[in-house]
């Protein structure tokens, strides 16, 4: 499947460039005017494919990229990502549960160990929520 993309997604980050056939960024999120977001989302999808190859399972996603609203309080945004594992009616629920928290976990160090990370960015789209689900 092949989805919009923009120059923030750019050859220098060959491992995303090269994968992302299966990414859908949001218009909303195509829209961001800050560099540095982008350099973010590079960061965070670079680890979500790390640790997605390491079990395996690159081949077989559809990764969204989203600003959602809340339900509760819709002008509050929250910086989503959805992977979502295409025909995987193999994978155990442990399994699954584990490639949810091993990638959720690395994305965390991942964001922490950023050196020149946008304060701004955090403070504005704050740290993504991932969301890891199974297609039944």
């Amino acid at each position: 499947m092949v989805t919009e993309t923009t120059d923030a997604y750019s050859p220098e980050q060959p491992s995303i460039s090269s994968s992302l056939y299966n990414v859908k960024v949001s218009p909303e999120i195509r829209g961001i005017s800050n560099k540095n977001f982008h350099k973010f989302l590079n960061e965070i999808l670079s680890e979500i494919f790390f640790q997605l190859t390491k079990y395996g399972k690159k081949d077989n996603v559809e990764i969204n990229v989203e600003l959602s609203r809340d339900l509760e309080i819709p002008e509050w945004r929250e910086f989503v990502i959805t992977v979502k594992l295409l025909e995987m009616d193999s994978m155990k629920d442990e399994e699954f549960f584990s490639l949810w928290k091993e990638i959720d976990g690395s994305v965390r160090d991942r964001i922490s160990s950023i050196k020149d990370l946008d304060k701004e960015v955090l403070e504005k789209y704050g740290k993504p929520m991932i969301i890891l689900e199974k297609d039944e």
